[in-house]
């Protein structure tokens, strides 16, 4: 049993808790069943969730969460008041059980300890690593070199490695991004929300009428899918389980393979961001392999597209993160969401708007408004429902 700690954005703390039970039995023990141990008590934390449990399940959490940034694990803890006894508990620790000596990364953060003088620490840590064999690099562009954590917090220094090599929030997908893009992570906190009112076992449609390079509609289709295919860094670590080590062992996650329930459907006058969700469109299918998708783009004017393609579907939702400040005056973004809530008999809407944004849609009823934060904007998340 090993402690993890997944951290993700501020105050999103409960729903990575809630995502985290949502997905834990599509996990698989070393058996390559679905895992038959319980979902552990989770301990919410500033930017995160820690919790005990076997590694080859918290290693797991890289694949199917899609609201963290990273999962690290807890590889040794000790007490430290002084400075002498930093080295010393530093060199007690058995780096070797997890990487054989190579270039690694490493960040010291001290919060409330005696000890703060970042540069003493860091060389330090520093002397104690090259010592063990290990060659310090002072950052990585490369995913592949594996990065320590040393975390000081009052008296208790905590030690951890990064198993996801990269930021969680970069699936891959989003090569090609327009002007002020919405974090996939973010992406995903939207579409939570839609399944407290939509089945994701019931076909429906998915409108964004400013889609932008399609992050919004990408992240619903792929809500439910765990991702496998990327060079995660858990995978290069010295005690990673054998079954991960096998050239098939993405075969074991046979029942999350289907087609999604959702048909997408974008709009946006500029084909710019129509020609780079095309292209998002296509990484997309390879990552996701294994699963079909349906996601229809049209290069139109969202206020003045005949729409009469859709009103013959049954049940459509609007999700969008429209263009604010510059970009698009209130009065048009207003003026496009509630056109198309006229024209078509909408289960619901959903919407990130600046606070002064004044919306009242005809059949709707706000049943949910919280704070959002979008690269320091604030803002609000709003859903309307039927």
């Amino acid at each position: 049993m090993s402690k993890f700690f997944v951290s993700c954005p501020l105050n999103c703390e409960v729903e990575l808790a809630s995502e985290i039970k949502s997905f834990w039995f599509e996990m698989i023990d070393l058996d390559g069943q679905p895992t038959r141990q319980v979902c552990p008590e989770l301990s919410l934390e500033p930017g995160g969730v820690e919790f005990e449990t076997t590694d080859h399940l918290g290693f797991q959490i890289n694949f199917f969460s899609k609201i963290a940034l990273r999962v690290l694990i807890r590889i040794g803890k000790f007490q430290a008041r002084y400075f002498d006894q930093f080295e010393k508990g530093l060199k007690s620790i058995d780096l070797n059980k997890w990487l054989a000596p190579q270039k690694i990364v490493f960040k010291i953060e001290s919060h409330k300890s005696r000890l703060n003088n970042q540069k003493n620490l860091a060389e330090a840590a520093k002397n104690v690593l090259v010592a063990q064999g290990y060659s310090i690099i002072e950052s990585a562009d490369d995913v592949t070199v594996q990065s320590l954590y040393i975390r000081l917090e009052r008296d208790l220094v905590l030690l951890s490695l990064d198993s996801s090599g990269h930021n969680l929030h970069r699936r891959g997908y989003a090569l090609h991004r327009g002007e002020a893009p919405l974090r996939e992570n973010l992406a995903a906190l939207v579409i939570r929300q839609l399944w407290h009112f939509q089945d994701p076992h019931q076909k429906f449609t998915l409108l964004d009428p400013f889609v932008g390079s399609g992050t919004l509609l990408f992240e619903a289709l792929s809500a439910h899918w765990p991702l496998l295919n990327q060079d995660w860094a858990w995978l290069k670590f010295k005690n990673c389980p054998k079954l991960f080590q096998s050239a098939t062992w993405m075969k074991n996650y046979r029942w999350s393979q289907c087609t999604s329930l959702v048909e997408a459907v974008g709009i946006d006058q500029d084909s710019k961001a129509i020609e780079n969700l095309k292209a998002n469109l296509q990484t997309f299918k390879n990552l996701y392999s294994h699963s079909e998708v349906s996601l229809d783009a049209h290069v139109a004017d969202s206020l003045k597209i005949d729409l009469s393609f859709l009103k013959n579907k049954k049940n459509i939702w609007l999700v969008t993160n429209p263009p604010y400040g510059h970009r698009l005056s209130e009065g048009e973004a207003v003026k496009v969401l509630e056109r198309i809530a006229d024209e078509l008999t909408l289960a619901g809407l959903i919407v990130i708007h600046p606070e002064s944004w004044k919306l009242h849609f005809n059949g709707l009823t706000c049943v949910f408004k919280n704070d959002f934060n979008n690269q320091g904007l604030k803002l609000k998340l709003s859903l309307y429902k039927r």
